[in-house]
């Protein structure tokens, strides 16, 4: 005999069909006595949907019978709410620790990119006092951490030489970043 529980959550309704090939006799019933409306839905599902996984079809005669109430049902009823309740949970759990990883992840890279900002102040402030060897490396190292740090949470990776401002990098020892010379244009077009 093959028996299958069904969850119809229009009417938190539990149904356990049944098939019995030698009878060719599909059974149906359910936790609590239901309406007519309800019987109606759940006839026309499970010959919908149930029945063709079955040889229902294939034979003669058919049988098709609503057993009425099974108290063992409220049982099954009971155990789906439960689990549903906390796969629901799972799911909230889920979301939020996503949702905090998140967060932390932002927070992170907005408190790393404001360093790498106060990090440039101070470079450009040594740079107006007169810079030294020996007061610029560690603020280019400093730089060098921020940087590496930010890139650990930024979607969008980016170099020391990006951050650090043009006229700041012969200051601290960067390499100057130099643009490609624009094509020269003629006339007759792109020489």
């Amino acid at each position: 005999m093959n028996s299958e529980l069904f969850y119809f959550s229009f009417a938190d309704l539990m149904v356990r069909a049944e098939y019995n090939a030698e009878a060719n006799s599909l059974r149906y019933a359910s936790h609590r006595k239901i309406t007519f409306n309800e019987r109606v839905l759940v006839e026309q599902y499970l010959l919908s949907s149930h029945a063709p996984k079955t040889d229902y079809y294939k034979k003669e005669p058919s049988f098709f019978i609503y057993l009425g109430k099974e108290p063992q049902l409220v049982k099954e009823l009971n155990l789906f709410h439960l689990k549903s309740t906390l796969q629901t949970l799972v799911d909230k759990e889920k979301e939020v620790k996503e949702s905090v990883h998140e967060l932390i992840h932002q927070s992170m890279q907005n408190y790393y990119f404001e360093q790498i900002g106060d990090a440039l102040l101070r470079m450009r402030q040594e740079v107006t006092i007169g810079v030294s060897r020996e007061r610029a490396l560690p603020l280019r190292h400093k730089l060098e951490e921020l940087v590496e740090a930010y890139n650990l949470y930024a979607d969008t990776k980016i170099s020391v030489t990006e951050a650090i401002p043009a006229d700041l990098r012969v200051h601290f020892g960067f390499p100057l970043l130099v643009a490609a010379p624009a094509p020269e244009i003629e006339e007759d077009g792109i020489r």
